[in-house]
């Protein structure tokens, strides 16, 4: 193994380390990400069931409907949460000194997504503990394409977020884009109602965080997405592509001078 290579490999896995130890001490962070979504589950999704008619194809109550929906919300404030660490990084002097070890942009970038992509598995796992409860059948689950499609969703989300990280000045700033920019985008994503037609649907077929649903929804209901790609396998693909040009994107931001002190 070259020397670089050797850097590289310790870089990625001191980083990953890095974030499985503030998962760990962070316990705060696990009831944040995973109980506030479990309360919009029930809340929102209790007010909506009685009003809620399903789609012909699905014939699903809203609670079932919903759930992949949070799955993903789960996965979206997980990337959210963790990449703000590279703000914070940044203002402390530590991203300074990782640019300056001896390792490649690329093997910081995958650095941060593994380690971001682990504590999305972990705390995805808990919320899905949650599905008996459902209505779901846990033996229709395709669950290696569940975790594929949760570890691309997550990897897309996180490189996304490096992105702002990166270029934005502060936490403030960063949690203001994030708002206005992935939460609208879940919201019309078919986590919390399929598409009814009209100029949303458009909306919707060109949102990625589509995909990302369908391909959950489809993992967990036997291939019923009941969204706009037509079946769990094209919106994996779809969610796959993304995910590689997301990374591509997080690359070419990295290579900047966009993690100077500020």
């Amino acid at each position: 193994m070259s020397t670089a290579r050797r850097y590289d490999l310790g870089l990625i896995r001191a980083l990953w380390r890095r974030d499985m130890l503030r998962l760990k001490r962070e316990r705060s962070r696990w009831f944040g990400v995973v109980l506030q979504p479990l309360l919009f589950w029930l809340v929102i999704g209790s007010g909506i069931a009685p009003n809620y008619l399903a789609p012909t194809a699905s014939g699903m109550g809203y609670l079932e409907f919903f759930y992949p929906g949070i799955l993903v919300m789960v996965v979206l404030f997980t990337s959210i949460f963790a990449t703000i660490s590279v703000i914070e990084d940044r203002q402390s002097g530590f991203l300074q000194g990782v640019l300056v070890a001896p390792g490649s942009r690329l093997a910081m970038v995958v650095g941060k997504l593994s380690g971001v992509v682990s504590m999305t598995v972990i705390q995805s796992a808990l919320f899905l503990a949650l599905m008996p409860l459902t209505g779901l059948d846990v033996s229709n689950v395709y669950w290696s394409v569940l975790l594929i499609s949760i570890v691309l969703s997550s990897s897309a989300l996180t490189a996304v977020g490096v992105c702002m990280a990166w270029v934005l000045p502060s936490a403030q700033a960063y949690h203001g884009v994030m708002s206005v920019l992935l939460l609208p985008l879940w919201l019309v994503s078919g986590a919390m109602f399929p598409p009814t037609g009209g100029a949303v649907e458009w909306v919707m077929r060109a949102n990625p965080m589509t995909y990302m649903v369908d391909a959950i929804r489809g993992a967990m209901t036997a291939d019923q997405c009941s969204g706009v790609a037509p079946n769990m396998w094209i919106a994996l693909l779809v969610t796959g592509v993304f995910c590689a040009l997301s990374i591509a994107v997080a690359l070419k931001v990295c290579q900047g001078n966009g993690a100077r002190p500020k």
